[in-house]
C-alpha cells in the first residue's frame, strides 16, 4: 500500500500524528517514519483488544510503509451525540463506556485520552468504539474509569461528591471488581449494576 493508491478514490483527513484515508468501510491509516513507535502502539492495542468489539476491527497492517487497514466506524462521536440522546439512552451509554474504561484498567492498558475522550469514542446504534490507541501504554496504575469520571464531571453530567471522590481513590488504589461496583453504584444508582 501506499499513499499514491488513495489519492483519488479516498477521502483524506488529516490526523494529529498520521494521515488518514476512508474509503468506503475501511480506513487506512498511515504514520510518519518518525512516529514509528506510535503506529506500533497502534497496532498492538487493537490486535489485543478485537475479541472484545469495542475497537475498530483490524484488518491488516504494513510495516515497513507504517500503514493500517481497519474498520471505518460509522457514528457519532460521543460530546455530539451526549447533546441529541435521551437521558436513558445516555445513562445506559455511559455505563457501558465505563465498563469498557474498567476492562482497560484490567488488562493493565492506558489509553491516555479519557480525560477527554470528545472524538475518541463513537456511538453506534447497539456499539461503542473506541479509537485512537496510538497513545496507549501499558500501566501499573491505570486511570481510565476515574479519568472517564472527571470528564463527565467536567462536561456537567456527573456530580463528583466528597463520597464519590473516596470511592474513586478506592478503587485506583485497589482496581478490584468490588470497588469497581460500588464506585459504579454511586454514579449510577438507579442502574442497577449490570
Amino acid at each position: 500500500m501506499s499513499t499514491d493508491t488513495y489519492k483519488d478514490e479516498a477521502k483524506l483527513m488529516r490526523g494529529r500524528h498520521s494521515t488518514v484515508f476512508i474509503t468506503g468501510d475501511t480506513v487506512i491509516k498511515i504514520f510518519p517514519q518518525s512516529l514509528f513507535q506510535n503506529f506500533w502502539k497502534e497496532v498492538k492495542y487493537l490486535s489485543m483488544l478485537q475479541s472484545f468489539g469495542f475497537v475498530p476491527k483490524l484488518y491488516e497492517f504494513n510495516a515497513l510503509n507504517l500503514e493500517i487497514k481497519m474498520e471505518y466506524v460509522r457514528g457519532v462521536i460521543i460530546k455530539k451525540w451526549i447533546n441529541t440522546a435521551d437521558y436513558d439512552e445516555i445513562i445506559d451509554v455511559l455505563r457501558s463506556c465505563m465498563d469498557i474504561c474498567r476492562k482497560l484498567d484490567e488488562m493493565r492498558i492506558q489509553k491516555e485520552e479519557m480525560n477527554h475522550p470528545d472524538k475518541h469514542i463513537i456511538v453506534q446504534p447497539g456499539r461503542i468504539v473506541f479509537i485512537d490507541f496510538e497513545r496507549a501504554h501499558s500501566s501499573v496504575h491505570p486511570k481510565n474509569v476515574t479519568q472517564f469520571l472527571m470528564y463527565l464531571s467536567k462536561i456537567g453530567i456527573v456530580r463528583i461528591y466528597p463520597d464519590i471522590i473516596e470511592k474513586m481513590r478506592e478503587y485506583k488504589r485497589k482496581l478490584d471488581s468490588r470497588s469497581y461496583m460500588m464506585l459504579k453504584k454511586s454514579i449510577f444508582p438507579k442502574a442497577g449494576e449490570g
